[in-house]
């Protein structure tokens, strides 16, 4: 393992400091991560996590870069892999339950619910998998690669393919309830934002730039957000607000009973492919300029903005401990003291980090582009 000394970070105000209080997310955390980014709001946060400096406690080879998160339910940790397979693994060993092969690389991160595993593939399909077995129970067709996650809510899985489609799939027979056409345009093709869900609604983008609020019952539009420029950014919600950001450089809050615009903030030409990580009064967003940037929620004025040495792509998670964790393009995996601004722990992987990270009561869990799905604890 690689550790180092504590190193201050670059920061844009004179003091900043978080109490538990105002960290306190959406809903509490349960000792599982099953989806992309913890829940179906997005909102990656751990009430519970191990407390850096962290130890290596396993790492798991694939036989491809994994750019798919991991996830954890039920004592296995899920992760898919650019050699076409998605792996299940012993969360407290690293051991291998079981693989399953699909016919292309594997972006999408995985969702668990009621004992399957939903997961999208770049050979056009979306399967659902046994947990525990890893026996397939059903595939669908979609006409494009799905490099999307997937939400699952009101017993579909919603997940969107470069078909320019948004599909709802039966959960339990695969059979798809409804389906969703983007338009498309010549520079702006393609579905790369993965959909949340709240109180009946789904909430999708694709990169023609366009935000969109639906019906997950029957796809019935309610609302549509135009941004002018390309969504790669998966959103979050918290407390009716809708946060993502768009290529134009721009960051947004819109009502999301209505569309409308809350605040946007422009980001000084910096350009991000991370999703917003929002606490009570805060809003942390990763940058390609290998910045992350805290905003005040109410406002989207600035609070702080720490440093790393390379791009970073992947979504950061919290932890109520104070502890922000941060994959970055250098192969570097942080753990920064949001209580100081310094980076307390970090370990160095073999490969560009933009899997986003899981964690638990007793482990932090990361995927690399080296090929290898880490975890970690005290």
């Amino acid at each position: 393992m690689q550790q180092s000394k504590s190193t201050a970070l670059s920061k844009t105000i004179s003091a900043f400091a978080l109490s538990l209080a105002v960290l306190m997310p959406l809903s509490a955390a349960a000792a599982d991560w099953p989806m992309f980014l913890k829940d179906q709001v997005h909102s990656p946060y751990a009430e519970k996590a191990p407390h850096p400096p962290l130890a290596l406690k396993w790492k798991f080879a694939t036989e491809g870069p994994v750019y798919s998160s991991p996830v954890v339910s039920g004592g296995k940790v899920f992760a898919g892999s650019y050699d076409g397979h998605l792996y299940a693994i012993d969360a407290k060993t690293g051991s291998l339950l079981w693989k399953f092969k699909t016919g292309g690389e594997i972006y999408s991160t995985p969702a668990v619910d009621g004992g399957v595993v939903y997961f999208g593939s770049r050979d056009k399909f979306v399967y659902a998998v046994d947990a525990n077995t890893g026996k397939q129970v059903w595939m669908f067709e979609t006409n494009g690669a799905v490099m999307t996650s997937p939400v699952v809510a009101e017993g579909n899985v919603y997940i969107g393919s470069m078909d320019l489609y948004l599909y709802a799939i039966n959960a339990k027979d695969g059979k798809r309830a409804w389906r969703m056409q983007l338009p498309d345009y010549e520079k702006y093709s393609g579905i790369y934002s993965s959909p949340i869900y709240s109180e009946g609604n789904i909430y999708y983008a694709g990169k023609n730039g366009i935000m969109y609020s639906a019906s997950a019952k029957s796809g019935g539009r309610n609302w549509s957000y135009r941004t002018n420029s390309a969504i790669y950014a998966s959103p979050a919600l918290r407390d009716g607000t809708l946060y993502f950001s768009a290529y134009n450089r721009t960051f947004f809050a819109l009502n999301a009973d209505k569309g409308s615009i809350v605040w946007r903030k422009n980001l000084d030409n910096k350009l991000v492919y991370a999703s917003p990580v929002v606490t009570s009064d805060k809003i942390y967003v990763a940058l390609k300029s290998g910045e992350v940037k805290v905003y005040n929620r109410a406002d989207g004025s600035d609070a702080a903005t720490y440093k790393f040495p390379d791009e970073v792509n992947s979504t950061p998670a919290l932890a109520a401990n104070g502890f922000l964790y941060v994959g970055c393009d250098d192969g570097g995996f942080y753990a920064v003291d949001t209580k100081t601004g310094v980076v307390a722990w970090k370990y160095m992987t073999e490969g560009s980090v933009q899997s986003s990270p899981a964690l638990t009561e007793d482990a932090v869990f990361i995927g690399s582009r080296d090929g290898n799905v880490y975890a970690f604890g005290e």
